[in-house]
């Protein structure tokens, strides 16, 4: 055999053997399968969603009320001005503002040392008119004095009673006091200062109850009637009062088309003469109503939805809402009764379901933090 001959032998048998190598290392490659790294790894599936965190109620049926809602300002029955009647300077103040007073009782005084007098001296003119009249009479009987001196001593006598009177009643004007019931909502003076007939004094209020007048569209009033109670909810207040229907005005407003209703409402430390409040008048009522609570609602565009729960599971219904407050909204009936009393629904959360998605109660552990605990026991 020629060297060429050999040579070319040796190169086939060569490669022969590389061939075999490569085959041999695919084959293995490909029994531990694609990604595998020294046999220790294994194929995962894919996860699940995880469940979302959500807080439920329950539907439920009560009564449900359209409301009309409006606003206004409280104002007194009757409110004065006191104002001085004679001449003097104030001596004393016996109410301030904010005082309650009874009719009749005592709210400033005057200095009365002139009028005192003055009434001191009638009296003793009206005394000595008396005495001088009783006198002549006695006479008269005697026949000792004529009828016309008896007249003259009457007329005299009467006359000064007059003027004890009138002196009497310049000496109580020095007294200025409350015309009726009711609250000191100004003090206009100071002690010291000097009045005479017309200087305003107090002004006082009559705040039990408080009034407060609204316009309600015509198409409202038929529903309403006095004695009818109505929630107001002053600025003030913390809680919502109470108000009634005095009264219902005859005549509807030509240019705007409402009725004015008069409202009663008895006065407190929140509520006082100019206190403004919202008004809600109850219209109309539904006594069965299915009603959910108003954070249970999500809307898309026009159209409402609540996410119902069933076996863990939320599910995405549309509704059609009636009447509201401010804590429910009533869900009117349908044809195919989707939804009922009872029914779970997602007030908290529903920001992050879709339908068919999965939930979870306050409490309870993710699904991830489950498999962990039983994993580690």
């Amino acid at each position: 055999m020629t060297r060429d001959r050999i040579r070319l032998v040796a190169l086939v048998i060569l490669g022969g053997l590389v061939t075999l190598a490569c085959g041999s290392s695919s084959r293995g490659d490909q029994k531990r399968g694609p990604g595998a790294r020294g046999g220790n790894s294994s194929a995962s599936g894919p996860s699940e969603p995880e469940a979302v965190p959500v807080e439920l109620e329950e539907i439920e049926r009560r009564p449900m009320s359209a409301l009309y809602s409006t606003s206004g300002t409280l104002r007194a029955e009757r409110r004065a001005t006191v104002t001085a009647r004679t001449n003097g300077v104030i001596e004393q103040l016996l109410a301030e503002e904010g005082d309650r007073v009874r009719a009749g009782e005592p709210l400033a005084e005057l200095e009365s040392d002139e009028q005192r007098i003055a009434a001191e001296r009638a009296r003793d003119t009206l005394e000595t008119r008396r005495s001088e009249l009783q006198r002549l009479e006695r006479l008269y009987d005697q026949e000792l004095v004529s009828e016309e001196a008896i007249e003259q001593a009457r007329r005299d006598a009467q006359d000064a009673e007059h003027a004890a009177d009138l002196a009497e009643l310049e000496l109580s004007r020095t007294v200025i006091r409350a015309p009726f019931d009711g609250v000191v909502v100004t003090r206009h003076l100071d002690m010291g200062n000097t009045v005479s007939p017309g200087t305003a004094v107090y002004t006082l209020a009559d705040v039990s109850p408080l009034y407060l007048d609204v316009n309600v569209p015509e198409r409202h009033v038929s529903r309403l009637s006095p004695g009818q109670r109505v929630r107001l909810t002053p600025d003030t207040a913390a809680e919502p009062v109470h108000a009634t229907i005095e009264r219902i005005a005859p005549a509807v407003d030509p240019e705007t088309g409402t009725v004015k209703i008069t409202l009663t409402v008895e006065s407190s430390r929140e509520l006082r003469p100019g206190t403004f409040v919202r008004v809600d008048i109850i219209t109309d009522t539904h006594e069965d109503a299915l009603v959910v609570p108003r954070s249970a609602l999500v809307s898309e565009g026009r159209r409402w939805y609540v996410y119902r729960v069933n076996d863990r599971t939320a599910e995405k219904i549309q509704v059609e809402t009636g009447y509201e407050s401010e804590e429910a909204v009533e869900i009117l009936p349908d044809e195919d009764a989707v939804i009922a009393v009872g029914d779970p629904v997602v007030v908290a959360g529903a920001g992050a379901l879709e339908d068919g998605s999965k939930i979870r109660l306050p409490g309870e552990e993710p699904a991830e933090s489950q498999e962990r605990e039983a994993a580690a026991r």
